[in-house]
């Protein structure tokens, strides 16, 4: 009997330690521990509204190499956006009169921009802000924004146009039972050339004497889509569609409804002639300098070098097919 209350007696402490610590070990984690976790992050307002009305409020945030950040970001009129170029932040809409909430610690010294990336108005391009986020060891110390400017003195405005291109789009997969028939002299690094330079290449070469145009294309359009990966493809696709389709449209056909309001219309890449007499390397280079003239931002301050390959591989599938 003395053995049954001992028992009972320690799983009545059992219960009581259960329904007085776990109440209290909650509180003490509700009331003590976040509280104090939470004023070691830095809250920032931000607030978004249409680039006519103003933009981003505050335009400008510095902060401290190591600081904590949470940004609490509202909108107050239409459908934002929010992301933070190079550093992967990507909030997704900001919803009017609702508050979305990211947190991050800045642990990269440098300018980097924050945007809107969902169409929000005639001037949506213009929706930027910088975060400069400073080390408080060096504080002098120059901040870089930038890489420095990539391919000094290429043509990039000039048109190049292709002499011929066929009726049909050249196939990939066509394009390498050619390349298994005959054998090709090194044409180099084709960023560096366009695909209708490479074209005439290869038709003046020995081996394509047998080759019809159609087949040489069929070619080239191998030797392109060869020198990427489906995973660099789909996060150019990605890239594209967030950020580039609303001017030049979800097929590159310069169509997006944001195109109407650009004095110059967007870039047409579905104008195969005009696409394939330029480079890859020159659409790299347009794509982070900007469409100068024609209402195109830049995206050097934004995309990573990898991200803007990405997206350039990506404008070869509107004129070549697998």
């Amino acid at each position: 009997m003395k053995e049954m209350n001992k028992q009972e007696l320690l799983a009545r402490c059992a219960v009581l330690l259960i329904i007085v610590g776990l109440p209290a070990s909650v509180f003490a984690y509700q009331h003590v521990y976040l509280p104090t976790t939470r004023r070691q992050a830095r809250v920032i307002d931000l607030i978004a509204r249409a680039p006519e009305m103003g933009g981003w409020s505050p335009e400008i945030i510095t902060v401290n190499k190591g600081d904590t950040l949470r940004l609490r970001i509202t909108g107050h009129d239409v459908v934002h956006g929010f992301a933070i170029g190079k550093l992967g932040i990507d909030v997704g809409p900001i919803i009017p009169g609702e508050v979305a909430t990211v947190e991050f610690v800045a642990d990269q010294v440098g300018r980097f921009t924050y945007y809107c990336n969902v169409w929000c108005s005639p001037f949506h391009y213009r929706m930027r802000g910088t975060l400069e986020v400073v080390d408080p060891a060096a504080p002098d110390a120059p901040v870089v924004t930038e890489e420095k400017p990539s391919f000094v003195g290429l043509d990039m405005d000039s048109p190049h146009e292709a002499a011929f291109y066929p009726a049909s789009p050249p196939s990939a997969a066509r394009g390498r039972a050619v390349a298994d028939q005959i054998e090709l002299s090194p044409l180099g690094d084709v960023r560096k050339q366009s695909p209708g330079a490479v074209f005439q290449a290869i038709r003046e070469s020995e081996a394509a004497a047998s080759l019809s145009d159609e087949e040489v294309w069929d070619l080239v359009a191998y030797l392109w889509l060869s020198t990427t990966t489906p995973e660099r493809l789909a996060m150019g696709e990605a890239l594209y569609a967030k950020n580039c389709a609303a001017c030049h449209g979800e097929r590159g056909g310069g169509d997006g409804p944001g195109g109407r309001y650009l004095e110059k219309r967007p870039t047409d890449f579905t104008n195969a002639r005009a696409m394939a007499g330029g480079s890859s390397e020159i659409y790299y280079a347009k794509t982070r300098r900007g469409g100068m003239g024609t209402g195109m931002p830049y995206w050097g301050t934004i995309f990573t070098e990898e991200e803007t390959w990405s997206i350039v591989d990506y404008l070869w599938s509107f004129l070549f097919v697998e």
